[in-house]
């Protein structure tokens, strides 16, 4: 199963950083599930879900339904928010 993972994670991160090259950053992990963080200026002045939405398109047109099902979370941040509130910190 892991080399099954594997594959849709790099497939994933290709996409992603093909939308969001340098200086942009895709960070993507898998914990039984993938989870991840987009840093992007481009996410500048959006609202939380047209990040998800875009974020979201981008997962729906690169894999398929059966492979969606194994993205947990990707979360679009610019990067003066950061992640820290992620982990609960201030």
């Amino acid at each position: 199963m892991a080399r099954v993972r594997i594959p849709i994670l790099r497939r994933l991160e290709r996409a992603l950083t093909g939308q969001f090259p340098p200086p942009d950053t895709v960070e993507l992990k898998d914990h039984d599930g993938i989870i991840g963080v987009v840093t992007s200026a481009r996410f500048a002045g959006m609202d939380t879900i047209d990040r998800q939405n875009l974020i979201g398109d981008i997962v729906a047109t690169n894999l398929s339904p059966d492979e969606r099902r194994r993205v947990l979370v990707i979360v679009g941040v610019t990067p003066d928010e950061g992640t820290g509130y992620l982990a609960g910190e201030e």
